[in-house]
């Protein structure tokens, strides 16, 4: 059986987000989340994840791009690419960032985090892998982090995923080798937010699925309120297909075994 891993992304952005996260990963349909520290109710979200009776792993979602009305530093993803790819980025200011995000897990959950990935990959742009690397060897990191160096490829998806791992995704695995930091070894996850059936995607990804696939997700419940979400329609899709008898149908025709990375 190949061993796979479900993550859900962006815990603690908002509260539909953070709710279907709890409950998927109470049935156990999911085994990770990555948390979004900077959230107004971090704290709170924090000690509900922190009691649920599971295995799953938890990590830290680090983020430059999406403002939450804190003082940390942020920019527009286009600005920060920029910035990344010019050698502009402030190593300070990045470095102060990822501290800062790095210390409110830590004190929300009592420990360091399991895992580290990026809110829209950030983690494996220039300058901030360079700054995350020595960051978390000076923490002394036992975890894992995020790799796209090797994606699963269908049909609808080649061309955003060729895209994303251009940007930074072979030096930042080379990079873990280096520091002898645990990576996912395939990644899948990835696909353009629209219409087209999240069922089959899945079903796509997990008939390709080798020991230590990491799959991205971004669930969340229907909310009136989430209009300004650009992908909360697809949240919700990813939701209701995770909840449904499908999802478990999928996962033993593919003879796959659901855990967290870490234990893989």
């Amino acid at each position: 059986m190949a061993k796979v891993c479900y993550c859900a992304d962006d815990f603690s952005m908002r509260p539909e987000i953070s709710s279907a996260i709890l409950s998927l990963l109470e049935k156990e349909r999911i085994h990770a989340t990555s948390c979004m520290t900077q959230s107004p109710s971090w704290f709170q979200d924090a000690k509900v994840l922190t009691s649920l009776d599971t295995t799953a792993e938890i990590g830290l979602h680090l983020n430059f791009t999406q403002d939450f009305g804190v003082q940390d530093y942020t920019e527009r993803l286009p600005k920060l690419m920029l910035g990344a790819w010019t050698g502009q980025l402030s190593q300070t200011k990045v470095r102060d960032s990822i501290a800062r995000q790095w210390e409110l897990f830590c004190s929300a959950t009592g420990r360091m985090p399991d895992f580290v990935d990026g809110h829209q990959h950030v983690h494996q742009f220039p300058v901030i892998r360079e700054v995350l690397f020595k960051f978390l060897n000076q923490q002394q990191f036992k975890g894992w982090v995020r790799s796209l160096r090797h994606p699963v490829l269908t049909p609808n998806t080649r061309i955003k995923v060729t895209l994303l791992k251009l940007l930074g995704a072979t030096r930042f695995s080379e990079m873990c080798q280096h520091y002898n930091i645990h990576q996912n070894s395939t990644f899948a996850g990835i696909y353009s937010f629209d219409a087209q059936s999240y069922a089959l995607l899945n079903q796509q990804w997990l008939a390709q699925a080798q020991d230590q696939l990491l799959i991205m997700c971004h669930p969340a419940l229907s909310h009136s309120q989430s209009s300004h979400d650009p992908i909360h329609a697809a949240r919700v899709r990813e939701f209701e297909y995770f909840d449904s008898a499908q999802f478990q149908q999928d996962c033993r025709h593919h003879h796959i075994q659901l855990g967290p990375l870490g234990a893989i």
